[in-house]
């Protein structure tokens, strides 16, 4: 009993001092990353804490890019300055992700509706913008656009998600959806494994593809992954999942709002028990949703399909990236005249 005693203290001990190794080189590297990679945008108080928005170019109108999960203004890189030359163009941080300070708010569509309103007001965006938003944040643009019509002056929606893939993980109702916690266990894991540094070890192995040949970049998107605050939010808006799902199937229509969708078109991989096979299937079910969310609107448009892309580099990839650029600029230069701000 003795020598068990022993081993258990020594495995104490030393997970002790894994963990204060751990904390240590987070705050190390955290003051690093704030001298080294400084937020390129302004910072905006929004229910007092500190958001990142980054605004370039100007014109007639304005686009607000909203990321995918995970996912902030660095993401934008490639076709924010493509659109700005045109456009007066503005990316954000959701709290917690990219340069923003880490806020305590739900996660679902409504929520990050909610909080872009007033992420807009502080930044002093233009009213009503084009709304572009990559995979869940093409969900939580559908969602805005059915709650605040007045802000939005057209949607672009790149690879939002199925509201049927997003509730696949989840067997409840639609009330036992909603009951969900804002940050259930593996939200709290994943939050505490970035305060002990986990996404900083991890993060040189991610984005080489992505950023490939703009070291600077990489750089400061390894930095973003790095932050304390990046894992937990980020599982928090993926445990949210089943809520903006069936918030996103609440959206019954658009009315006249212009609406462009774009696809990528590539397969993804097969996950699980998936064959080759299973994917085909579901790629032709996925653009039949994409087809059925155009529909939506009397000036629907798409879904395109973006030569050689995937989910992430059509955003990200410098090719495929210009094609989704381009894609939005002649659907953006061809609205009608841009309405008066309100």
């Amino acid at each position: 009993m003795r020598g068990r005693g022993s081993i258990l203290k020594r495995l104490g001990v030393g997970v002790l001092i894994a963990v204060l190794a751990g904390a240590i080189y987070q705050q190390l590297g955290t003051m690093f990353d704030a001298r080294a990679f400084p937020a390129p945008g302004r910072m905006v108080a929004v229910d007092g804490r500190r958001v990142h928005v980054l605004c370039a170019g100007a014109g007639d109108r304005t686009l607000l890019l909203d990321a995918g999960a995970g996912g902030w203004s660095t993401m934008w890189y490639r076709i924010q300055p493509a659109l700005a030359r045109r456009w007066r163009v503005c990316s954000f941080d959701r709290p917690g992700l990219g340069w923003s300070e880490a806020g305590g708010q739900p996660f679902d569509a409504a929520a990050a509706a909610s909080e872009l309103s007033r992420i807009v007001a502080a930044a002093g965006i233009r009213r009503p913008f084009v709304y572009v938003g990559h995979s869940l944040g093409a969900n939580f643009a559908q969602v805005y656009a059915a709650l605040r019509p007045r802000d939005v002056e057209a949607l672009v929606l790149i690879e939002p998600g199925d509201p049927r893939d997003l509730l696949e993980d989840f067997h409840g109702s639609r009330r036992e959806a909603m009951a969900l916690p804002a940050c259930g266990p593996r939200c709290v894991a994943s939050g505490i494994a970035g305060y002990l540094g986990v996404m900083r070890i991890l993060a040189h192995f991610f984005g080489a593809k992505s950023y490939a040949g703009d070291a600077p970049t990489l750089a400061r998107y390894r930095a973003g992954i790095s932050r304390s605050s990046m894992i937990g939010t980020t599982a928090a808006y993926l445990g949210a999942l089943p809520k903006t799902a069936w918030q996103c199937l609440d959206v019954r229509g658009f009315g006249s709002l212009p609406l462009l969708t774009l696809a990528t078109s590539e397969l993804r991989r097969p996950e699980g028990r998936e064959t080759a096979r299973d994917v085909i299937a579901w790629r032709q079910v996925y653009l039949r949703h994409l087809a059925a969310v155009t529909a939506r609107s009397s000036r629907g448009s798409g879904p395109i399909v973006i030569p050689g892309s995937t989910h992430t580099s059509i955003v990200l990839q410098e090719k495929p990236a210009m094609a989704t650029a381009q894609a939005i600029a002649t659907f953006v230069a061809g609205l009608p005249p841009a309405p008066a701000e309100r």
